[in-house]
């Protein structure tokens, strides 16, 4: 089965657009990288640091998508939200 890359299909000509979607993937993937650092922390300090780390980037996360929803881009900015954490 081939997988398709959801995150390569065009989405907008809007270059606002755009550049909202290439801010949203890529605090996707550095709140994937700081899950990683967390899963791999062990010292009390460093677990703190990437509990803030992970609170900061799903706040970043959350506004990002807010933004490109209150754009235009709703059936969009659904790939983006599944597999999402949020936070209550």
């Amino acid at each position: 089965m081939r997988k398709i890359n959801l995150l390569q299909q065009p989405v907008s000509s809007d270059p606002k657009l755009q550049e909202l979607f290439a801010e949203l993937s890529d605090t996707r993937f550095a709140l994937a990288q700081a899950y990683v650092r967390f899963d791999n922390t062990t010292e009390p300090e460093l677990v703190d640091a990437c509990i803030f780390e992970l609170n900061a980037l799903q706040s970043r996360y959350n506004y990002l998508l807010r933004l490109v929803k209150e754009s235009g881009g709703i059936a969009a900015s659904r790939i983006y939200s599944e597999g999402a954490v949020t936070w209550v």
